[in-house]
């Protein structure tokens, strides 16, 4: 079975309509796997020149402050450089900060419980498993604002279907990643689904990173209880343990070794050949599989703090991160599919020939990450610990 033909490739306009994976070298938490250090954004050399597509804002004035995870902004070929130039070369009266919070999101959770003041106006880098997580520990008061739909007409440039599913409107998609697994293809067929891992083929050859460390294994976690169900998922990652699987701390530490040949199997993004070939890695017999032409689907997005103080900007941001270049750049450079509808975007070659989509994507809605999500990793370390 040629495992491309359960996909449809960017450049064929898969994302053109489709239902709704971030990770420079260094990730940790969306992915993010690294740990987060304290940082402002520095202005980037290479910015492009906007379309003239865009809906019109007023330029406004204020120092603009956008938290958000390590991999975003630090590293040479981070988009967060190349989105603070080109924000403020079209806010010329706004000084674009990052702030990446030792803790992560945790550390607003925290500071919400304490009703302190948030030193930020955006979260960028939110995920529908940190939103309903915040909102289970918060359970008296959201720490982001419900968002007005008419005063962010770039939404309607999104595909149809990619969505959080919060009831409450917080969170606008600014990308998506589908999980999917890459396997050497000089050593091993890839599995058609899911269960294909438990067999012999597959014993101590599958690399995955954890669940309770790295985005990109909790959504790998979700993908079994999607698909295995609430009741077998348990047994499912016993049967993986049993059968050779390896754990690592995160998404990047997963990747390398599956680059350095250390195993043929791996639990990954549908971009990280893109990823790959950016860096320089060897990708000729990477080959990638979604078992049941299915993958996991992670929407990236941006919120508003409902004590912003810059609330006219953070509108602005969120329609400027939706624009057409901004989304191209955001793909090419944070390793996640673009949100918007794909005619409205203009990829480079390398990653629309490299990066897929399922042709069946799934994923755990809101409501059952807010009431389940703990209880799944609890009892998934506990699994894994026995």
């Amino acid at each position: 079975m040629n495992r491309r033909s359960v996909v449809r490739t960017v450049g064929v306009g898969a994302l053109a309509g489709m239902a709704g994976c971030s990770s420079p070298v260094g990730d940790d938490d969306e992915d993010d796997d690294d740990e987060d250090g304290e940082n402002e954004g520095e202005e980037a050399t290479d910015a492009t020149e906007r379309d003239d597509t865009e809906p019109d804002e007023p330029d406004l004035e204020g120092t603009f402050r956008v938290a958000t995870t390590e991999s975003m902004v630090v590293g040479e070929r981070a988009v967060g450089e190349w989105i603070k130039e080109a924000f403020e070369e079209e806010f010329p009266d706004a000084e674009l900060q990052w702030t990446i919070p030792e803790a992560g999101l945790d550390h607003y959770r925290r500071r919400a419980e304490q009703d302190a003041e948030i030193d930020a106006d955006v979260y960028l880098g939110l995920t529908p498993p940190d939103l309903a997580g915040l909102d289970a520990d918060l359970a008296s008061h959201s720490l982001f604002r419900e968002l007005g739909t008419d005063r962010l007409p770039t939404t309607e440039r999104i595909r149809d279907g990619l969505e959080f599913g919060d009831p409450s409107g917080r969170a606008v998609p600014v990308g998506v990643r589908y999980s999917c697994l890459w396997y050497d293809e000089s050593e091993l067929d890839g599995p058609d689904e899911l269960t294909d891992l438990l067999d012999d083929e597959y014993e101590e050859r599958l690399l995955a990173p954890r669940p309770d460390r790295s985005d990109a294994g909790l959504a790998f976690l979700l993908w079994t209880v999607e698909v295995v169900g609430d009741d077998g998922y348990r047994r499912y990652w016993g049967d993986l343990e049993e059968n050779g699987l390896e754990l690592v701390d995160d998404w990047i530490a997963s990747t390398a070794a599956f680059a350095d040949g250390d195993h043929p199997l791996t639990v990954g993004y549908s971009t990280d050949a893109a990823f790959a070939e950016r860096e320089g890695w060897e990708v000729d017999d990477w080959e990638l599989a979604f078992p049941d032409e299915q993958g996991y689907e992670t929407p990236i997005g941006a919120a508003v703090f409902e004590d912003a103080e810059e609330v006219d900007l953070a509108y602005d941001f969120l329609n400027f991160l939706l624009s057409s270049d901004v989304q191209a750049a955001f793909a090419e450079r944070h390793s996640a599919m673009p949100a918007l509808s794909r005619a409205f975007l203009e990829l480079d070659e390398p990653f629309e020939e490299t990066a897929a989509v399922p042709a069946d994507p799934v994923s755990v809605g809101y409501d059952r990450l807010r009431s389940d999500l703990e209880q799944w990793v609890d009892e998934w370390a506990e699994t894994v610990a026995e």
